[in-house]
């Protein structure tokens, strides 16, 4: 793919750079169906993802996001915070389609985002991290090894790991103070470090809809 000039950011016709840190279309949409599978974790949700920066120098403003292949291309709209929707059923000519955008590969990362109607950046649902972790491993499990692969699935995945060992983490754009979780009355702190919080997923003791509360340092 051609990198695009200082001038292109705002043309939907400008080519995207294919950004090797990223995963295939393929891959990408066996997230969606994972989405499907485990929709009753946060019914009220849709899916959806956002972009966000690697560095904090990254120009996350007129991003163009496209998916591409050899035979066509079409533009991915995005709505406020560089959020968008995957679009699904392009037919043959997508089968082996990429995802790209018009920076510099290894500057902008996609995150599954979902959210449930009343959370927020500091107000969380445990059934939306839940769901959007089984979205996440969907799609990164199908370009891992075979034997990290195997590996991981014996262990349960990510979202699930039967090992104490095994953690799930969330990143944040903002360094975290303080993060707990709460239902029913009952109450907990939330481990988290810098700019990431780790939630009890595989904890059943807390439902689906445990509250998180995040409060970020600069707030």
């Amino acid at each position: 793919m051609e990198q695009a000039g200082p001038d292109a950011a705002a043309s939907v016709n400008v080519k995207g750079i294919r950004d090797p840190d990223w995963k295939p279309y393929s891959a990408m949409l066996k997230g969606v169906k994972r989405f499907e599978e485990k929709h009753a974790l946060a019914p009220g949700a849709e899916l959806k993802f956002i972009l966000e920066p690697r560095r904090a120098e990254v120009d996350m403003h007129a991003i163009a996001l496209r998916l591409e292949s050899d035979d066509a291309g079409m533009a991915i709209p995005l709505g406020e915070r560089n959020i968008f929707s995957l679009p699904v059923g392009q037919g043959p000519l997508y089968d082996k389609a990429e995802l790209t955008l018009n920076r510099k590969a290894g500057s902008v990362r996609w995150i599954p985002y979902v959210r449930s109607a009343a959370t927020s950046d500091t107000i969380r649902r445990l059934g939306d991290l839940r769901l959007a972790c089984e979205v996440h491993w969907a799609i990164d499990k199908e370009t891992l090894p075979f034997a990290m692969r195997t590996a991981m699935g014996a262990l349960g995945g990510p979202c699930n790991f039967v090992s104490q060992k095994g953690t799930y983490s969330f990143a944040e754009p903002r360094r975290i103070a303080a993060a707990t979780i709460s239902f029913n009355g009952k109450s907990a702190p939330v481990p988290f470090s810098g700019t990431s919080f780790t939630p009890p997923l595989r904890e059943q003791d807390w439902s689906d809809d445990s509250v998180l509360e995040l409060t970020f340092a600069d707030d």
